[in-house]
């Protein structure tokens, strides 16, 4: 059986040209979903405030009037249920969904000018996530004594700070079980006992001194395999998920380290970083 034909060019032109003067999200999100890399609920939802009120306005969104900004201000601001003004993330995750939508438009050749061009958006409200308690923690690792390589990727991140990226590329060359020292990014790291334990722990469960020598220590690809496993054990363990930048957040918290035992480059970042966590000081400019 042949697979169906794609869509014509000028077929997909005036599907997307009928369902934008239509108004018609539901004709429109399929067309564009994978284009616009964005679940169709969510599209949905950031879309769906300025749809209904361009219909009921009479407004072209495929060519917007000239005062299109101004009238925009209304259905960003508007809340799903009742009264108000929607928060800044909610206005913003609107704006940046319809803009995303009109770069499609563009790059299709449906129409020649941006319409949000120039258009100021709010800034983000940022709200800062919840630390673990120490209890929390404690019980975490408690329940991840049976996968050794949670237990010490977690134990590490708690106990010394250590940031995913370089928790992921850590190879066995940068551990010398002797004296329990760590190579890190930027120092090296003698490891308190609990620190120095899970990874001899892992390193026997690796295989021990004869296993590869060039073996990565964490079996881990990306942030999110760590995160997934962390949840996975949370659950078990009857606490609050918490992604390791909360529990790294946690351990500036809960422990006092120099330097070299967080990994950092002196003194002055490590107060910088403590301050981040504790919420004393603002995110540094990217």
């Amino acid at each position: 059986m042949n697979p169906p034909n794609p869509m014509h060019p000028d077929e997909r032109a005036l599907k997307l040209t009928r369902a934008l003067q239509d108004h018609d999200l539901d004709t429109l999100l399929p067309l564009l979903e994978d284009v616009l890399r964005w679940p169709r609920k969510q599209l949905y939802s950031n879309l769906r405030p300025i749809f209904a009120a361009a219909q009921q306005d009479g407004v072209n969104l495929l060519r917007p009037p000239d005062d299109f900004q101004a009238w925009l201000q209304v259905p960003l601001r508007q809340t799903v249920r009742g009264p108000g003004t929607a928060k800044s993330n909610t206005i913003a995750a609107r704006l940046s969904t319809l803009s995303r939508l009109y770069n499609t438009l563009m790059d299709e050749g449906l129409i020649l000018r941006h319409p949000l061009r120039g258009l100021e958006r709010p800034p983000p409200l940022l709200t800062p996530d919840p630390l673990p308690t120490q209890e929390d923690v404690v019980r975490l690792l408690r329940h991840a004594e049976d996968d050794p390589a949670l237990h010490a990727a977690l134990t590490l991140i708690y106990h010394h700070a250590v940031q995913v990226p370089e928790l992921l590329a850590l190879r066995w060359p940068a551990f010398l079980h002797e004296d329990g020292t760590l190579l890190r990014r930027r120092t090296v790291t003698r490891l308190d006992e609990a620190s120095s334990r899970a990874l001899d722990r892992l390193l026997t469960s690796a295989g021990g001194p004869l296993s590869d020598p060039q073996g990565r220590i964490f079996p881990y690809t990306h942030n999110d395999d760590l995160r997934a496993r962390i949840f996975q054990v949370s659950r078990a363990a009857g606490v609050p998920f918490f992604n390791p930048a909360q529990l790294r957040k946690a351990a500036l918290r809960d422990f006092v380290f120099t330097p070299d035992q967080a990994g950092s480059l002196g003194e002055q970042t490590l107060e910088l970083v403590r301050a981040l966590a504790e919420g004393l000081a603002p995110d540094p400019k990217p």
